[in-house]
C-alpha cells in the first residue's frame, strides 16, 4: 500500500493546466492506496459552492471515481479552500473525510500528524480573517452574491492569503519549528503543505526516526509526497 500526500494546487479553472495533470496523476491511484490532500489544492472554494464545482468539475470527477474505486480519500481543509465539510458535496457525495484544521493518522503503527500548515503561528490579523472566512456570516454573503462577483472578488483575496499568513521569509522555519513541538508531544511524524517547500527532514536527536516531510506545491511541477514501507520521498509528477 501507498500514501499519496499532495497540496497547494492552487488550481484556478478548466484552463489550468495543473488541473489537467492532477486528473492524470488521480487516474493511476488504485486501491488499497490512500489519498491525503493537505489543502489549497483549490485556489478558492468556501462551503457549498457552485461556482467552484464548475470550475473544478474535471477533478472532482476524478475524486469521486478514485472513491467508487475504493480508495480512502482525506482533505485537510488550507487557508483557499474551507468550511468544505460543511455542505454536502465532499462528505455525502463524494464520501470523503475533512478536516478542518489537523488530524492524526495512523500509518503501519507510527502516530503522523496532518494539516495544511497555516494554523502554525498565525499573526492575529491572519486568525481574524481565517475566523471570518470560515464563518456562516462569510457563507451567507457569497450564497447572495453573483457567480462571478464572487470568483473574481475570491481570485483576488485568494492572492492576499499566503501572504498574511506569515511574515516574509519564518514560512518553513515556522512549520519546522512546529514539527519539532509535535514529535515532542508524542508524534512520529507530521506531515503538511502550505510552505511550497518539499522536503523530507529527519529529526532523529528528537525521537529515533522521526520526520517532517513537505509536499511541496503541485502547482510547481506536480510536487508531492509518497509513503510506502521504504519511507517517505518527493516526486514530481510527468
Amino acid at each position: 500500500m501507498k500514501v499519496f500526500f499532495v497540496a497547494d494546487g492552487h488550481l484556478k479553472g478548466l484552463d489550468d493546466p495543473n488541473q489537467k495533470s492532477l486528473v492524470a496523476f488521480l487516474s493511476r491511484i488504485e486501491p488499497p492506496d490512500t489519498l491525503v490532500i493537505l489543502g489549497d489544492l483549490f485556489e478558492f472554494w468556501t462551503g457549498s459552492n457552485k461556482v467552484a464545482m464548475s470550475r473544478y468539475a474535471p477533478v472532482l470527477d476524478a475524486l469521486a471515481t478514485l472513491r467508487k474505486n475504493g480508495v480512502r480519500v482525506i482533505y485537510l481543509e488550507g487557508n483557499h479552500d474551507f468550511s468544505i465539510g460543511k455542505g454536502a458535496l465532499f462528505a455525502d457525495t463524494l464520501g470523503i473525510e475533512v478536516h478542518a484544521d489537523s488530524f492524526e493518522f495512523s500509518l503501519d503503527g507510527k502516530r503522523v500528524f496532518l494539516s495544511h500548515g497555516d494554523i502554525v503561528s498565525m499573526s492575529l490579523g491572519y486568525a481574524l480573517w481565517r475566523g471570518f472566512v470560515r464563518s456562516g456570516l462569510c457563507r451567507f454573503i457569497v450564497a447572495l452574491l453573483p457567480d462571478k462577483t464572487v470568483w473574481n472578488a475570491a481570485m483576488r483575496l485568494s492572492r492576499q492569503s499566503r501572504r498574511n499568513s506569515y511574515a516574509e521569509g519564518a514560512l518553513d522555519e515556522g512549520l519546522k519549528g512546529f514539527a519539532i513541538e509535535r514529535i515532542r508531544a508524542g508524534f512520529d511524524a507530521i506531515v503538511m503543505g502550505h510552505s511550497h517547500s518539499p522536503g523530507v527532514h529527519r529529526l532523529d536527536s528528537l525521537k529515533p526516526g522521526a520526520i517532517y516531510a513537505n509536499t511541496g506545491s503541485w502547482a510547481d511541477h506536480g510536487n508531492h509526497l509518497i509513503y510506502e514501507a521504504s519511507g517517505f520521498r518527493n516526486e514530481r509528477f510527468g
